[in-house]
């Protein structure tokens, strides 16, 4: 499982664990701990249709008229913060926010036509491992 993360199913381009790999995606060091079995694979086989609303891209219009697009990654009374597919976060001042909207679908490709069923159940199996610091 841990091979194919890292290589033939290509979730190490965006996924970060235990501090290896890039902010571009959610971090999944304590996947296992969050999700079940059926929901990592749902995940992984249909990633638009089991993308939380935290995990969906955002393009943010400023006043200044400059775009921002990129993940969410944390959101408060007074600001938003998002990593960008280089990996940069960037804040967000939401006085200086015109308009800001959520995508509905998932960046992150279905790895059904990538992977055979033994192995996907072999990523769901490395997945449920990562459980964080312990």
């Amino acid at each position: 499982g841990k091979a194919l993360f890292s290589g033939k199913g290509g979730c190490a381009t965006c996924h970060r664990v235990t501090g290896t790999g890039p902010l571009t995606a959610p971090d999944l060091s304590d996947i296992g701990a969050l999700r079940t079995p059926a929901a990592l694979q749902r995940s992984l086989l249909e990633p638009a249709r089991a993308m939380l609303p935290i995990n969906r891209p955002v393009t943010i219009g400023t006043t200044a008229g400059k775009p921002v697009r990129g993940r969410r990654t944390n959101e408060d009374t007074f600001s938003v913060q998002l990593v960008n597919d280089a990996g940069e976060l960037t804040t967000v001042v939401k006085s200086d926010i015109k308009s800001m909207d959520a995508g509905k679908t998932s960046p992150m490709p279905s790895v059904a036509k990538v992977l055979s069923t033994d192995e996907v159940a072999d990523l769901v199996a490395y997945l449920l491992s990562l459980r964080g610091v312990q």
